[in-house]
């Protein structure tokens, strides 16, 4: 388990020396609270349209973090072959896969709960009444369920695709989940990472999601995650260097 958090960390670590992550949430915070304090078109019709806007960057901004970031960290790190020091230490291409999928999950997460806070916050400036802060923290944890699956299946495309490509095909893929969830037979045998996105009932504040639904999509978003890891370590054992 050492072993894997040394990894994470360094992912970590390169998130820190990369200068795009500062320019993204500088753009967004502006874009927040440039909202927060206009209003037209009335008052709950704007607090709505606000929402949408402000929620929606959240998510993409993070998701966009994520994917990039799992893209190239195998790749990279063949390219570079800095793997080859890695792998020549007691870790195993097992715990090599893990560890970078930590190190870009938790960076994600941490982008994501930045820009979250900065949405309450905004919300807070407007004075926001109506939105249930249960659903708020809802919200929250299905996207980070939706960042684990995106993450685990960039890290597993990498094994097959340039990072440009990677990028791009799972990118397609979060934007177009909602087309391909209502054709057959992709609504059958594909996964549904639409499931995790709620941010319709947060818009319009409806009802929270029942706990029992919470918990089986975290379960649900646990078990391709997992798959998506396994397949990873399978396939990169059985690849030469």
């Amino acid at each position: 388990m050492n072993r894997m958090l040394v990894i994470a960390h360094g992912v970590f670590k390169e998130l820190i020396r990369r200068k795009d992550f500062y320019l993204i949430f500088a753009l967004l915070l502006v874009i927040m609270f440039y909202c927060a304090f206009v209003s037209f078109g009335g008052e709950r019709g704007f607090q709505r349209y606000f929402k949408e806007v402000v929620i929606s960057l959240a998510y993409i901004f993070s998701v966009i973090i994520g994917v990039t970031f799992a893209s190239r960290q195998i790749p990279q790190e063949i390219e570079s072959k800095t793997i080859y020091p890695l792998l020549a230490h007691p870790i195993s291409r097992g715990e090599f896969v893990i560890g970078k999928f930590l190190g870009v999950f938790f960076i994600t997460a941490a982008s994501f709960t930045l820009f979250y806070a900065a949405f309450i916050i905004s919300l807070l400036i407007r004075r926001d009444t109506y939105t249930l802060p249960l659903l708020l923290a809802e919200g929250y944890i299905l996207h980070l369920c939706l960042i684990s699956f995106f993450v685990s299946l960039a890290i597993f495309f990498s094994l097959f695709l340039s990072v440009a490509t990677n990028t791009v095909v799972t990118l397609i893929l979060y934007f177009g989940t909602n087309w391909f969830s209502t054709t057959l037979p992709a609504y059958v045998f594909l996964p549904h990472p639409e499931l995790f996105d709620i941010k319709e009932k947060i818009i319009h504040t409806h009802d929270i999601v029942p706990a029992w639904a919470i918990g089986f999509l975290i379960m649900y978003s646990l078990l391709y995650t997992s798959i998506f890891l396994i397949s990873t370590g399978v396939v990169f054992r059985r690849r030469n260097l």
